[in-house]
Parts: C-alpha cells; sequence; structure tokens
C-alpha cells in the first residue's frame, strides 16, 4: 500500500521479490478476497484493501502508543501519585517535594490529601493511596513504616520576646511563659507535656490547637511560645523567631506504604524527592 509495487516493497523489507508476492498471495488466501488488481503492470488496490488498510494502521498507531506509553513510564513521565500526608505535613514539606518531583516527571499527575495521622495510614492501607507521611508511629496490619529521617522540636517566640536573645531555649528558660499548644491526648501534646513535668517546669498553659500552622500564627501575634516540629519551624523562620531546645524532643518522619506490595518506580522517585526536602528544610 505504501510503496506501490512488488520490488520497492521487497526493497524496504529487505526480502527478495519472490518473498514478497508468495507472503502477498497466502494473506489474500486467508483473508478471502483480493488486495491488488493488476493494470498495466502495476499493483492497484482494491477497495477491500484500502478499507483493511485503516485498521492495519490503526493497529500501528495502538502499537506505537504502548511502545510511546512504556517508554513514559520506564523515564517515570507517565502515570499517577496519589500522596496522602498529615495537616502539617502537607501544608509546606509535601507541596516542596511535590513541586521538585512534577518538575522532573512532568506527564505524571500527583495527588496531595491531608488527613489525621491515623487517616493518612488507613488510606494507604486501603490502598486508596500510593504513599503516606506521618510524624507518629502508627500500627496497621497492612501498612509498614519507613522512617526517613529523625531532628529535634524547636521552640518559637514572638519578634521582641526576652527568649528571642537567646542563643538556645532551655525547658528551665519557659518557666512561667503562656504556651501554646497542640491539642490534647495528640502525640506531640503528650511528649511535650511529660518533658516538661520530668524537668519539674510549669507553664501557663494558653491556646490550643490541632495544627502546627495554627500555633505559629498564635505565637506570630503574640499568644505565647511553643514547640512545634523542625519542618514547621523551617517554614515559619520569617514569622518567627526559631530556637534550638533543649532537652531534645525527637521527631520522626515517616513514609507509609503497603507491605505486601513491591513499591512502583514512581514511588520510590518520590520517596527520594521527599528525603531531598527533608535535607533542605533541615
Amino acid at each position: 500500500m505504501q510503496r506501490r509495487s512488488v520490488t520497492r516493497a521487497a526493497e524496504s523489507l529487505g526480502v527478495s521479490q519472490p518473498a514478497v508476492s508468495r507472503l502477498l498471495a497466502d494473506f489474500e488466501a486467508s483473508v478471502g478476497f483480493a488486495l491488488f488488481a493488476r493494470r498495466q503492470g502495476r499493483l492497484v488496490p482494491t477497495a477491500e484493501a484500502y478499507v483493511l488498510n485503516e485498521e492495519v494502521e490503526r493497529a500501528f498507531v495502538g502499537l506505537e502508543r504502548v511502545a510511546l506509553a512504556a517508554g513514559q513510564i520506564r523515564e517515570r513521565r507517565r502515570g499517577a501519585l496519589s500522596i496522602a500526608g498529615t495537616f502539617d505535613l502537607a501544608a509546606d514539606f509535601l507541596p516542596g517535594a511535590i513541586a521538585s518531583f512534577a518538575h522532573e516527571h512532568a506527564g505524571v499527575d500527583v495527588a496531595l490529601l491531608a488527613f489525621e495521622p491515623a487517616a493518612v495510614v488507613e488510606h494507604v492501607g486501603g490502598r486508596r493511596c500510593d504513599l503516606g507521611f506521618v510524624a507518629a508511629s502508627i500500627a496497621h496490619p497492612q501498612v509498614r513504616l519507613e522512617a526517613l529521617g529523625q531532628w529535634p522540636m524547636r521552640c518559637i517566640v514572638p519578634r521582641g520576646h526576652r527568649l528571642a536573645r537567646k542563643r538556645s531555649v532551655t525547658a528551665a528558660d519557659c518557666a512561667g511563659e503562656t504556651f501554646v499548644s497542640f491539642a490534647k491526648l495528640s502525640e506531640p501534646r503528650t511528649k511535650i507535656d511529660r518533658m516538661f513535668a520530668d524537668s519539674g517546669v510549669t507553664r501557663r498553659m494558653g491556646v490550643e490547637a490541632s495544627l502546627a500552622q495554627s500555633i505559629v500564627a498564635l505565637v506570630e501575634v503574640g499568644a505565647g511560645i511553643a514547640l512545634v516540629d523542625p519542618l514547621s519551624a523551617a517554614g515559619a523562620a520569617a514569622r518567627v523567631v526559631v530556637k534550638r531546645f533543649s532537652p531534645a524532643l525527637p521527631e520522626t518522619v515517616h513514609v507509609a506504604r503497603l507491605a505486601e506490595q513491591s513499591p512502583s518506580m514512581l514511588a520510590d522517585v518520590f520517596v527520594r524527592h521527599a528525603v531531598a526536602a527533608l535535607a533542605r528544610l533541615r
């Protein structure tokens, strides 16, 4: 159909002219109708050949699309990735990792969802998300948690506050200070309260908030001082004064994956971007 002669078709295929004639005769016999008519020594396609050729062209386009898709998948330029994170991680940290990932892997659709820690792990276990990111250690029978890194919590104070002049802040420095806290029974609240109790330090408990971003905003307007995770502190450095704190209260960021499923190439690549984003924030 493309070369309009047996001789040129044979040259294109790298076979002999008799071989092409034999293949053509066998093919006409198998389909049950003539594909070409000879007119003045030339092969002229029949109407049936044109109809059949349209289907052949579509088949070749389909094969090319399969090859293209395979190449895009291999090069991480095609696919979809659904990521869940806690509200705090989904506010600053994960968008930075997604932007870096998307810059290198255009064509991959990425969805970011935010939930409470237990819901993040549940979404991964229920196969509703490919990856989950949490700062709490939550057990789930279908999910395994991998620690990506551990960093100490930071103390944040309003600009102009007396503690803003200190090189670092200790538990004793917080005695009598109005404190902006995480919500009761949350993992960071329990950890922070236990540390102050062990240190024998009494604070004036002020406002409570569920999100680190809300706590940052409250500290910024002078509602008190607070301890927050290092990722939230890094993102808040332009709004409040961030200080090292002792005794150290380590925070661990975990990635949640399905326990019995091999990770996809896209998921592995995104985790590497997440680790790089953690290193930058650190």
